[in-house]
């Protein structure tokens, strides 16, 4: 009686699908075009900066923008859009290239000071406008536009920092000096947390 050698079956674990390393140049483009939008937008508001002093002073004309104040705003709006988005896709590509998270740390301080910065620039234009008794001036437009252009630059950068600091792996090896004091003994050691 022969007996057939039974099929070999070979154990193979189960395999995760892979997953895809993001391109080295990911969102480079989105934020070119969001920063040329940004420059030309806040080129534009601060041009009708002096149209819109003039159409303060009228008090017979209609109470409208110019058209370079209206393009302006669509530019501006349109930067921020793109910014952020390549912002976030930048911070995603060099967080996961990162070997720990505290890169993220200067973008999201940079990017908050220009906010609060653009912020107060903001409302010092918005001050001016109501204190101003003749209106006659260009200034709080052009404190407006410049606040408005900071607050986007600074709002791309924490996104930046943000996008950095989620997709940054999360273990990172410290090594610090700590002091140490024990029964007949005081010093430093070195501790690491992993």
């Amino acid at each position: 009686m022969l007996l057939a050698p039974a099929p070999g079956i070979d154990a193979v674990a189960p395999t995760s699908p892979p997953v895809e390393a993001p391109r080295r140049f990911e969102g480079i483009a989105v934020l070119t075009a969001g920063a040329l939008a940004g420059a030309a937008g806040l080129g534009l508001g601060l041009a009708s900066a002096p149209q819109l002093a003039a159409v303060d002073r009228c008090t017979n004309c209609p109470p409208r923008l110019p058209p370079m104040a209206l393009a302006a705003v669509a530019l501006n709006t349109t930067s921020l859009g793109l910014l952020t988005v390549g912002a976030g896709v930048r911070g995603r590509v060099r967080g996961s290239r990162s070997p720990s998270r505290s890169g993220a740390t200067p973008w999201m301080s940079a990017g908050g000071l220009i906010t609060t910065g653009g912020l107060l620039f903001v409302a010092a234009g918005l001050g001016w406008q109501f204190a101003e008794s003749s209106r006659a001036s260009a200034t709080p437009w052009t404190l407006l536009q410049i606040g408005l252009s900071s607050v986007v630059a600074g709002s791309s950068l924490l996104v930046y920092g943000l996008a950095y600091r989620k997709y940054a792996p999360s273990r990172e090896i410290r090594v610090d000096m700590v002091p140490t004091a024990a029964r007949g003994h005081l010093g430093l050691a070195l501790v690491g947390r992993f």
